[in-house]
């Protein structure tokens, strides 16, 4: 598996075009991450492929994104709209991504010390996601367009930064 951040190629357009996703109520669509994303250079879209596949999505949201949350603008970074098409869930691959997204991070953005990421109360399966890939609940809660929201944070090992 591999995080890759999107670029607009002929590959990468048409992967995100067949890329399935009906049920939108936790999440974003990787179009709507791309199309926030020209308008905001602190919003990089991010694309977890696994063999040449796209198989899920999400954005880095820098500086005004954390900092929305309570976290810190210049040493958080946020996760938005994490998904995984539907063709291939039930693989564990949110969790894989999530357990290589601090990595993924510190090789490319050495001033960033914690990522932080809002999910819904009633999402519980992205709770334990989250949890099992090394995330834990900050206590903070904020509410969101479908309800209340739990802040959760992971910090980037320093020790090991490249």
């Amino acid at each position: 598996m591999k995080l890759i951040e999107y670029t607009e190629t002929t590959d990468n357009l048409k992967m995100v075009r067949k890329y399935k996703l009906d049920d939108l109520t936790y999440t974003g669509s990787p179009v709507s991450i791309i199309s926030k994303s020209k308008s905001d250079s602190d919003r990089k879209p991010i694309m977890i492929m696994d063999n040449a596949k796209l198989v899920g999505f999400f954005c880095l949201h820098f500086h005004n994104g954390p900092a929305y949350y309570d976290g810190n603008a210049n040493t958080d970074v946020l996760i938005r709209a994490l998904s995984i098409d539907e063709r291939y869930r039930h693989q564990h691959l949110a969790l894989s991504a999530m357990i290589i997204v601090d990595k993924y991070v510190r090789e490319r953005y050495s001033d960033i010390e914690r990522i932080i990421l809002a999910v819904n109360h009633a999402n519980l399966v992205a709770q334990n996601v989250y949890k099992q890939a090394g995330f834990k609940d900050s206590g903070i809660r904020t509410y969101g367009k479908i309800g209340q929201q739990f802040i959760f944070y992971k910090k980037i090992n320093l020790e090991i930064r490249s």
